[in-house]
């Protein structure tokens, strides 16, 4: 059996006193930890950022973008407008989804191995690579 023996008394108030002032310190360092952390944070987004500007804005860059839109343009005209459902950019590689009676040989000829094929029951997903569409445009 525990007896617990409250005391009534200034000690008490002194302790509680100093254990509220010692959380609301600990509080107060915690919030200027975190303002600073998110502030470096942000900081180096903002250069990130400025770094992706001047790379996305280069004329490297539109060479690359032309010749991306050029071999999109040129797949839409081999597959047939009516068949594509979309085509899209996604992990560097350009996919396009088509119907399933979608003739996709002319294609296949032209990749050849460079086009990830994968038939479902909906739909026909093709993946080519972007490295090698601007390996062979540029």
């Amino acid at each position: 059996m525990i007896v617990l023996v409250q005391k009534n008394g200034y000690k008490r108030l002194i302790i509680r006193s100093l254990s509220y002032v010692a959380i609301i310190i600990m509080f107060y360092f915690y919030y200027n930890h975190m303002c600073n952390k998110f502030a470096n944070q942000t900081k180096t987004l903002k250069k990130d950022l400025n770094i992706t500007k001047r790379v996305y804005n280069s004329p490297i860059s539109d060479k690359y973008e032309n010749a991306i839109y050029k071999e999109a343009v040129s797949i839409v005209d081999l597959l047939g407008q009516q068949y594509i459902i979309s085509m899209k950019i996604v992990n560097k590689r350009l996919l396009i989804i088509c119907n399933n009676d979608t003739n996709i040989v002319p294609l296949m000829i032209r990749y050849g191995v460079n086009a990830y094929v994968k038939n479902t029951q909906n739909n026909i997903k093709i993946a080519i690579d972007l490295t090698t569409i601007v390996e062979n445009k540029l």
